[in-house]
């Protein structure tokens, strides 16, 4: 897709910035084009008559599924398990570098 009226360059920079990804010129002008027709595809969508359709929070009418060992999953990590490979952990919790500004 070649009409960039949605999406820029600048566009594209900050997401990566947002995302910590670091891109090169090729990858920047790929997903500014992937992005794009993303974006179009979307407003194709919005054309479509859906007065007729009931709202659906579901895309089955399965319920819930559990694993065979019921509600509870014995694989489960314990907290340690969880925490041990973390490079910095406070009050049973990942603690990350902030990535906000205060504002």
């Amino acid at each position: 897709m070649t009409n960039r009226s949605l999406l820029s360059r600048k566009d594209i920079l900050h997401l990566a910035k947002l995302a910590n990804l670091s891109l090169t010129n090729k990858e920047i002008e790929e997903y500014l084009d992937q992005l794009e027709d993303t974006l179009s595809y979307i407003d194709n969508l919005k054309e479509l008559d859906t007065a007729n359709l009931l709202p659906a929070a579901r895309s089955s009418n399965e319920g819930n599924i559990f694993f065979k060992d019921g509600i509870e999953n014995g694989r489960a990590l314990t907290l340690n398990e969880t925490l041990q490979n973390a490079k910095k952990t406070k009050d049973g919790l990942f603690q990350i570098p902030q990535i906000l500004n205060d504002k």
